[in-house]
């Protein structure tokens, strides 16, 4: 479990790119953000708690957004 946060850097409206790490995909996996493609290009809908990106398609997501560290700008 993480013990700090960072702020991310992503802003509402901005595409990024779905990279998950290991333990991010092994939490997803069980929930309605399974269909998250890795290397699939999102647009941010909403940030949640300053570290937490919600793309469109899934804001009604019981599970909320994955932390930012699971995504990467996209370019």
């Amino acid at each position: 479990m993480r013990t700090t946060m960072n702020k991310c850097p992503f802003n509402v409206g901005e595409f990024v790119v779905y990279r998950p790490s290991a333990a991010g995909r092994d939490k997803s996996v069980m929930t309605d953000l399974a269909g998250l493609q890795p290397g699939a290009r999102y647009r941010v809908s909403r940030i949640d708690k300053e570290a937490y990106v919600v793309v469109e398609g899934h804001e009604g997501s019981p599970a909320g957004g994955l932390y930012w560290t699971e995504f990467e700008r996209a370019k």
